[in-house]
């Protein structure tokens, strides 16, 4: 959380700039496919890109990009970031931009890579639905390759055949099966978000009828399949019909309620036009961003008139900010992430010794946290890797950051915790564990808040 002050104008000058190890990167990932089939293929996604803005400036919320080809999204997002502004889409590109950074600093590393152009012809074909997946496998090489390990290979892909580990790395003396696993939210954190957001939903049809504007910031204490829709909205109410009742704590949950304070909003508005629903936005709004809390936004606004989803002034306004800490849930999540290290496990050699590496983005809040971290670590010191030899798990916890800042456009967290499984004394085949950096990091897990 951020204590500075959140009134300041954007710059008018200095918008010229390029960020040059995106555009390599770009380039890098285009390389392999037919100049004309790409020009397509980009062509498709500014169409649906352009007429999706018009219908949200008309105040319907259509889908942006076609998820057939979402690599293709990908790097329209991540250029128009780079060099092409006007096309830029915050609450996308904040995600995509640090990984295509990265890619682009390690690129002599990642060509070196034996295998490296038949997985990037993958990833720009059969696997553009699902380009987390892909990317994450030339971040762990990178990182192997930018760490003294002489040969680094993907083990080439082999149709009908039992899956095998992701990489192969090895120097004269020692040599790891390395397996990639890049989570996507599970299908209880996908439900945990529907939830919330059907929480919110009521909260912010009253206060539209009512004509007032709130903020609600709430920690749930139990899982969200235990309350009723109309748990919040329930607060909402009572705050309306007398403002004392503005706090409560409960068995389910802990939150309060206020009125939007304008002052900020305002005289930002008056200058800027401001991306709707974007982090900024919420800084507005409840005087502050939270990162580590799903945010929840609706309003009455006008869009601005060259730039449909920017905001250039807001009438009623209602914020939901919610976390959830209910154990329970933390150990759902923790399951999920014990389900992924076997799955990984199976695809190991058993003729070395290997290393799982699962990649985590937490993009939203209640993602990533030290409750978590403690639940996997209890969920791997049990874990049996059977006939393979797993020595030791990575979790990568990514968290790129809504920044707020005003000369900040781009910025990323990690954290990467490590989880021995059984007892051994093979040291780790890393010991710089990030995979965004070349710096060593902190010793120890840490989370910040």
């Amino acid at each position: 959380m951020s204590d500075r002050n959140p009134i300041w104008i954007a710059q008018r000058h200095g918008q010229d700039w390029r960020d040059e190890d995106v555009l390599r990167a770009i380039e890098w990932l285009t390389s392999v496919v037919d100049g004309q089939s790409w020009s397509n293929r980009l062509e498709k996604v500014r169409q649906t890109f352009d007429s999706a803005k018009r219908e949200w400036a008309a105040g319907n919320r259509v889908r942006l990009f076609d998820p057939d080809d979402a690599i293709a999204w990908y790097v329209f997002q991540a250029n128009a970031f780079a060099a092409q502004r006007q096309d830029c889409y915050e609450p996308e590109s904040y995600r995509i931009v640090p990984i295509f950074q990265r890619l682009g600093q390690i690129l002599p590393q990642l060509k070196s890579v034996k295998g490296a152009s038949d997985r990037l012809r993958t990833l720009m074909t059969k696997g553009r639905r699902q380009p987390d997946d892909g990317l994450f496998e030339f971040l762990v090489a990178g990182a192997y390759k930018c760490r003294s390990w002489t040969n680094v290979e993907f083990v080439p892909e082999q149709p009908g055949i039992k899956k095998t580990h992701d990489l192969l790395v090895s120097t004269s003396h020692r040599r790891w099966a390395v397996e990639c696993k890049r989570v996507n939210r599970s299908g209880y954190e996908a439900r945990e978000r529907e939830l919330g957001d059907a929480l919110a939903d009521p909260v912010h049809e009253l206060c539209r009828s009512r004509r007032r504007s709130i903020v609600l910031d709430v920690s749930f204490t139990v899982e969200l399949t235990e309350l009723r829709v109309s748990y919040l909205a329930e607060r909402v109410e009572a705050f309306l019909s007398n403002p004392l009742l503005n706090r409560w704590t409960d068995a389910q949950g802990i939150g309060q309620v206020r009125d939007i304070d304008w002052h900020t909003a305002d005289l930002v508005l008056e200058h800027d036009d401001v991306f709707f629903g974007s982090s900024r936005m919420v800084e507005l709004l409840v005087g502050r961003y939270t990162p580590y809390v799903d945010h929840s936004v609706a309003a009455d606004w006008l869009p601005a008139p060259q730039r449909p989803l920017f905001a250039t002034a807001i009438g009623q306004a209602s914020v939901v900010s919610w976390m959830s800490t209910s154990m329970e849930a933390a150990k759902r999540k923790a399951k999920h992430f014990r389900a992924l290290v076997a799955s990984a496990n199976e695809q190991l050699a058993a003729d070395c010794p290997g290393v799982i590496h699962v990649g985590y983005e937490a993009r939203d809040g209640n993602s990533v946290d030290d409750l978590r971290h403690l639940f996997n670590r209890l969920e791997m010191e049990t874990f049996d890797s059977d006939q393979s030899r797993l020595r030791w798990v990575y979790g990568h916890y990514l968290t790129p950051e809504h920044t707020t800042a005003c000369n900040e456009s781009a910025a990323i967290s990690e954290t990467t915790a490590t989880y021995k499984i059984g007892r051994h004394r093979t040291a780790q085949p890393l010991t710089n564990k990030l995979l965004l950096s070349d710096e060593p990091g902190r010793l120890g897990d840490h989370w910040k808040r």
